[in-house]
């Protein structure tokens, strides 16, 4: 008795693979044909600020491992003859007029409720009907899902001057009031992740900043902000710019002392100084003066602190011991806080000191005296 069980089980399983079997070849056969559409009704303008269809849950956001994730309903019509439906959802490619199945859902509701980050989409459906076969299709239905921070300016591939005169601007969207919002640059492709990250804070309602002082090479960029209930959100992606060197300043030109001019001791006697003059460089704010003397090398005697003056007067004249000296200005660029932003180019120009010697130095004799 056991055994005739245990054959009738293997026969009615056979039996149940091959009815499956033939309904899938007609189901393919009928694929091939074209079905009148089925009407599709979503939000083709899915936001987390989209007001959702009439008794659908609104979208809603989450975090999962660090990335931001939507939830959203796609609903459609009933089909009269269906008793199943097949979802294919599609996101499109970065950059591509492509797009990639992510998504193939069966279900007996006219919808279902997925998660996806945010991006590009598009979604059919397809009925079947009691025996299983194809009943009707819909055509493609298009939506995307923005995320609440879209970054804007500098673009990908961008190059920018480095030119702290004019600084371009980092620009940036958002569809939610965030609070914490911060910009981050960082020459590693994830910049969130990088401890090194440049990190600058904005106030609430600021989207646009400008470019903090950076050095040349490629810089990668994205914000970050909380929502009110402490959510963190942050752009989809990060944007990327080059930050191309700045051409240096041209050297000033010089006033006097002129070149390989001799300054006298008698010049040195009536002006008990000797002074340094040059003209002023396009886009420098400062200038810094050094003075070296020439004996085997260059001796570097001293150089002063980037400042506004277009001169120099060196009074301490003790440090004229040589005879052959060069004096040099760089024009700079020096930014609030004190920091050279831009250099300039450096040409030195010579000058000697002619020392003479006094007439032979005679002694007055006193004769004799008598003290009383």
């Amino acid at each position: 008795m056991e055994n005739n069980k245990t054959i009738f089980m293997v026969f009615l399983f056979l039996y149940l693979g091959m009815i499956a079997f033939a309904e899938g070849n007609t189901e393919n056969s009928r694929a091939s044909s074209t079905p009148p559409p089925a009407q599709v009704i979503t939000d083709g303008n899915a936001s987390i600020n989209s007001t959702p269809t009439e008794g659908e849950p609104p979208s809603r956001f989450s975090e999962s491992n660090g990335d931001l994730f939507f939830s959203q309903r796609l609903a459609w019509d009933e089909a009269k003859y269906a008793v199943r439906y097949t979802i294919v959802l599609e996101q499109k490619r970065e950059n591509l007029d492509q797009y990639l199945e992510i998504l193939r859902r069966n279900t007996e509701y006219t919808y279902i409720d997925i998660t996806v980050p945010p991006g590009e989409y598009r979604f059919l459906v397809m009925s079947y009907n009691i025996l299983g076969l194809l009943d009707t299709q819909s055509e493609w239905n298009y939506f995307f899902i923005r995320n609440p921070i879209t970054l804007l300016q500098p673009r990908s591939g961008i190059s920018l001057s480095n030119d702290p005169i004019s600084t371009p601007s980092v620009m940036w969207s958002t569809e939610l009031p965030l609070q914490n919002s911060r910009v981050i640059f960082s020459r590693d492709p994830e910049p969130t992740k990088d401890p090194r990250a440049i990190v600058q804070y904005v106030d609430p309602g600021t989207t646009i900043v400008n470019l903090p002082p950076l050095s040349e090479g490629i810089w990668y960029w994205t914000v970050l902000g909380e929502t009110s209930d402490g959510l963190s959100v942050s752009a989809a992606a990060p944007l990327w710019f080059t930050l191309l060197s700045m051409p240096l300043l041209s050297s000033p030109q010089y006033i006097r002392p002129g070149y390989d001019e001799v300054i006298t001791l008698d010049q040195l006697m009536t002006a008990r100084k000797v002074t340094f003059e040059w003209e002023q460089v396009p886009d420098a704010n400062a200038y810094i003066f050094s003075l070296y003397s020439i004996t085997d090398k260059r001796d570097l005697l001293f150089s002063t602190s980037p400042g506004p003056e277009t001169s120099y007067e060196l009074t301490d004249l003790t440090l004229l011991l040589m005879e052959d000296y060069l004096w040099q200005v760089e024009a700079v660029f020096v930014s609030r806080n004190g920091t050279i932003e831009r250099r300039g180019r450096i040409q030195q120009q010579s000058f000697m000191v002619y020392v003479q010697r006094s007439d032979t130095l005679r002694i007055r004799n006193p004769g004799t005296r008598y003290g009383f």
